[in-house]
């Protein structure tokens, strides 16, 4: 109880750094004084210290305390703040991540008025809270307008995560703590979560360790465009086509069942010391650590990335003209189905993040105060990718038919292996009589797999994707009358198609941060109206480097010659393991000679690099049946588990001998920033009028490696080359004026107004990224051929900057009700579009360059983008208006409504929404409380949001609503037993492309399952 108060007195300071350490002498009794007035707890009590929150702050504020966060019906933080007004989250696997203000992602998170370095967003700007737990925040206060004193401010608003503290906590000994069991409605794990607290306060020193462990296994289904969306979209022409209209023609389709496993760990800790004359101390320390495995295992439809089957495999039979141009949308398309394959993925993300503060503050109660501050964090991620195609074809040729790089003059002759490998099959399995020059043969690589290419049929009219076609006839190894159904049923029917590690990073960071805030309070208003001064000054350094890269394994060290007849010794390295890699290429070769069919002449025939390999040669094999409600008519398939892959490089050195890292140089690179900031803020007080004036001036230093990338791809992959480095300094001054006013009408009603320009750095892949270049098999030319460029950085991008305006009116009815309406604008001077023109000129695998409109996507600068919009609140606790006797005097809402279009302009001139915005959002929250039993049911709405743009075309995520439930019961004092619900009514997030008006076409849904926890609360 009494550490309620206590938070309550301090987060209604207006300085960050009042909640930094009191002294504990001096703590004791404004505690007991405090307590006498707010001695409420619950869900009521959370939303009483929200209002006061608000109306004690000068900036326009909004709070959650710790009653909000880890006790009622949120998984995350980032669930929790979607209930603030003006807060919209994205969901990683149904559990919120990352969290925008007002629409915008350019969102600033602190941890204790200081800036946070997380694990989970090394590189970006915005929030991502995935790493955080919440059972050891004691509130989370979000700023929507600009406070010059804090250490930064994003430009739709902050978050500010505070721990507890010492003098959070009553005097003596206490202690609390949680343990609760959670399941969900498809994974049915026993998953758990633990978290404790013990805090010692004397008069003068207190000491407070906190942690929190928790097991989750999050079900989501997903089905749609494969690639994840739009990085697999294309269009029908896009590859040298000619067709008279345009339509979508993906590489592939997927369908997957997804299981996110997150192990988390937390550690926080803080040690308070009143130093005497006026100086206390304080010192304290924040642990993550998240280990994350998304495993996925699914069926793909695809094209195989060829070039000459981009708008042929797909044929609409069902479409809409759209009015731009010559596009259509489709609701029905008959699929050539080129490849059909399980594939099982596991994507791992290990991270840990430390951050330590020291702080000295002195205070003797005079006009003077003063705090000096050192911040000290790192943080690392390591994010590894482990991926295996179960291939269900047999490769056999046949007219209209794919194959594998076959010699025309030979259809037989296809994947070729040396004698060690091929003597290990029986002679039936050999496609021909062919012998190589050193014993080679060319072998069959799955017998048992289908023939002719399936003709499936694919319908998005309705409400998910209908599949048909399954149980048509096809040819191949299973005889006459066979359907692709049987193949998908028989498990010898399957071979590796490749085995990869693709897309792995490493990334690590630290942070240095040293400030000085200096406070003058004037015991008589200077000039009549000035009551305090604050000056502070502020350096940090921040250094990140990110590492991307696949995974490469040696091939046939020893075996074979290369095309002029030299022994291979060292081998030929390969980043992609699979059934249709020869190693022919330019500047590696393994293989023999064989007689040409026309000629008789020897000619150099390249091993193939994956051997036949059965599905369950190397790994255990799962049976898939079940890939949710978000797609049907796919019979049951097999695929590799998963948990195979909980480890890719150890995997991959077990089967291959090695798994060398080669770095992707396009999206590897460094970035040190620095920032020297200093402000000056003025508080001011005339009659009902109040507020502060303020100046921050913020001179930033850029250094950013970037790695030059050559046209040419490696050997067998698709990974360029890295030919060097080159490095950019710059710096740029920021003058960054903010006011907040506000005016008491009366005790009850309160007008605000604020301004202020604010600047935030970009994510930093668009200052260090570099250019990638994409290529793809071109089976007539027999080489890899450039398709496409990437340029994701530039280091002489502007960072994001703004002018932002608010207008607020606030009626207080209660202790815990009150009434607000907000209006706000942000004038977006500088920010950054990502997009593609049609100018890249690549060379192909033999370095001659064939086309010079190919498609670049690239980030580049704008200016003149807009977000206006209005929030209205309400949070009404009934026993404000009722006879506190009365049954209906426990019942209450927390409600709010936000209402912010935005506004970017694409180079193009198209006009669209910011990326992640949604125009409408809706929260009601109805809560009951009595002496021992509460229950919350929670409601969030929010309408489409843009996530990509397609062509011009925007790709929006659709209109969501999720609902979640709690309910706990307080058996005693010290006991309360609880149980949640969250994503109650299964919501699922539908993606469409959105043509014109009223025309769009599905593209991809993502299936969250419903979560069921139920625990108990202990506190001495």
């Amino acid at each position: 109880m009494l550490g309620r108060g206590v938070a309550v007195a301090l987060l209604a300071s207006a300085s960050p750094f009042a909640l930094a350490s009191t002294a504990m002498a001096q703590a004791a009794p404004a505690a007991t004084d405090t307590l006498e007035e707010i001695i409420v707890t619950g869900v009521r009590g959370s939303q009483q210290r929200s209002v006061d929150v608000k109306r004690n702050q000068t900036a326009i504020v909004d709070a959650i305390s710790s009653e909000d966060i880890g006790k009622l019906p949120d998984v995350t933080i980032a669930d929790a703040l979607q209930r603030v007004s003006g807060i919209q989250i994205q969901r990683d696997a149904g559990e919120g991540s990352k969290v925008n203000v007002r629409g915008l992602p350019q969102v600033i998170t602190l941890l204790n008025g200081e800036q946070y370095l997380s694990a989970g967003n090394l590189g970006e700007a915005k929030p991502n809270l995935t790493d955080v737990p919440a059972q050891l925040m004691n509130a989370v206060v979000v700023y929507k307008t600009t406070d010059s004193k804090n250490a930064l401010s994003g430009v739709s608003g902050t978050i500010d995560l505070r721990t507890r503290r010492p003098s959070d906590m009553p005097q003596g000994f206490s202690a609390s703590g949680a343990v609760e069991g959670q399941t969900g409605k498809d994974t049915k794990e026993k998953d758990y979560l633990a978290n404790g607290l013990i805090s010692w306060r004397g008069d003068r020193i207190g000491v407070l360790v906190s942690a929190a462990g928790s097991q989750s296994n999050l079900g989501n289904n997903y089905s749609g465009i494969a690639a994840g969306g739009p990085g697999g979209m294309s269009g029908n022409n896009d590859w040298g086509g000619t067709a008279p209209q345009q339509f979508i023609s993906p590489h592939g389709y997927e369908s997957f069942s997804r299981e996110v496993e997150r192990d988390r760990l937390s550690i926080s800790g803080a040690f308070e010391a009143d130093l005497g004359e006026g100086f206390t101390f304080l010192a304290e320390g924040f642990y993550t650590k998240l280990d994350e495995y998304n495993r996925a295992v699914g069926i793909n439809i695809s094209n195989r990335w060829s070039g000459d089957a981009f708008g042929v495999w797909t044929i609409p039979t069902s479409t809409t003209p759209t009015g731009k141009g010559n596009w259509v949308s489709v609701n029905e398309y008959d699929i050539d189905a080129w490849w059909v394959n399980s594939f099982t993925v596991n994507r791992t993300n290990k991270s840990e993040s430390k951050n330590f503060n020291a702080e000295l503050k002195y205070d003797n109660g005079g006009p003077f105060k003063m705090e000096a501050r050192a911040m000290r964090s790192d943080a690392d991620r390591l994010s590894m990718n482990g991926q295996a195609q179960g291939d269900l074809s047999n490769w056999r040729y046949a007219p209209g038919r794919f194959t594998l790089f076959r010699d025309a003059n030979d259809r037989t002759r296809g994947t070729f292996y040396p004698a060690s490998i091929a003597s290990t099959f029986p002679a039936s399995r050999y496609t021909n009589n062919v012998v190589g020059s050193l014993g080679g043969r060319y072998v069959d690589p799955n017998p048992l797999g289908y023939g002719q290419n399936p003709r499936l049929h694919y319908n998005i009219s309705g409400g998910h994707p209908v599949w048909s076609g399954f149980d048509r006839p096809i040819s191949g190894g299973l005889g006459a009358g066979k359907t692709l159904t049987d193949y998908m049923a028989n498990k010898d029917s399957y071979a590796i198609g490749a085995f990869s590690s693709e897309g792995n990073n490493e990334a690590q960071s630290d942070l240095q941060v040293y400030r000085i805030d200096t406070h003058y309070d004037f015991e008589e208003p200077a000039g009549g109206f000035l009551t305090r001064v604050d000056v502070g000054v502020r350096r940090s350094d921040r250094s990140v480097s990110i590492d991307q890269f696949h995974l490469f394994s040696d091939f046939y060290a020893g075996k074979g010659v290369d095309n002029k007849g030299r022994p291979n010794t060292s081998g030929c390295a390969a980043q992609w393991k699979a059934i249709d890699v020869t190693m022919d290429q330019s500047n590696c070769q393994a293989g023999e000679f064989v007689r040409d069919p026309v000629t008789g002449q020897m000619v150099f025939q390249g091993y193939t690099v994956n051997a036949p390999t059965r599905l369950d040669t190397y790994n255990n094999v799962v049976w898939v049946d079940n890939l949710g409600s978000i797609t049907s008519g796919i019979p049951g398939f097999w695929a590799i588990d998963p948990h195979d892959f909980d480890d890719a490089a150890a995997f991959h050195k077990k089967v291959f001998g090695g798994a060398n890292r080669v770095i992707i140089p396009g999206q590897t690179y460094d970035v040190d920033m620095s920032e020297d900031s200093a402000y000056a803020e003025a508080s001011f007080e005339i009659g009902r009028l109040s507020g502060t004036a303020g100046m921050k001036v913020i001179r930033t230093e850029l250094l950013v490696r970037q790695n030059l990338t050559d046209s040419q791809a490696m050997n067998y992959g698709d990974t360029n080359a890295d030919t060097g480095d080159v490095v950019t300094r710059r710096h740029y001054y920021d003058y960054l004026p903010a006011v907040n006013a506000k005016y008491d009408i009366n005790d009850d009603w309160r007008v605000r107004f604020s301004y202020s320009k604010t600047m935030q750095p970009l994510d930093l892949l668009n200052y260090g990224g570099g250019l990638k270049i994409n290529t793809a098999d071109d089976p007539e030319k027999k080489i890899r051929v450039a398709t496409s460029g990437e340029s994701s950085g530039n280091p002489e991008l502007n960072p994001w900057r703004s002018d932002n305006w608010d207008a607020a009116v606030e009626y207080y009815i209660g202790r815990a009700s009150m009434l607000n309406l907000s209006v706000f604008r942000l004038n977006i001077d500088s920010y950054v579009v990502t997009q593609t023109t049609f100018d890249g000129a690549f060379p192909d695998q033999d370095g001659v360059i064939r086309k010079f409109n190919l498609p670049v996507t690239k980030p580049q600068q704008k200016e003149g983008g807009k977000v206006e919009g209005v929030e209205v609140g309400a949070k009404l606790s009934f026993k404000d208006f009722l006879d506190e006797n009365s049954f209906f005097s426990n019942f209450g809402v927390d409600t709010n409504y936000t209402y912010s279009p935005s506004e970017q302009v694409l180079p193009s001139g198209v006009k669209l929404p910011f990326n992640d915005n949604s125009k409408h959002q809706y929260n009601l929250i109805a809560w009951y409380q009595d002496d021992h039993f509460q229950a919350r049911i929670a409601y969030n709405y929010r309408t489409k949001r843009l996530n990509n743009i397609f062509k011009d075309f925007p790709v929006y995520q659709d209109n969501t609503q999720f609902v979640d439930v709690n309910v706990s019961y307080d058996v005693n004092d010290h006991v309360t037993v609880y149980a949640n619900g969250s994503n109650v009514t299964g919501e699922i997030e539908d993606y469409f492309v959105q043509f014109a008006p009223g025309v769009k076409q599905y593209t991809w849904q993502n299936e969250f399952e419903t979560r069921y926890t139920i625990g108990a609360r202990f506190r001495w």
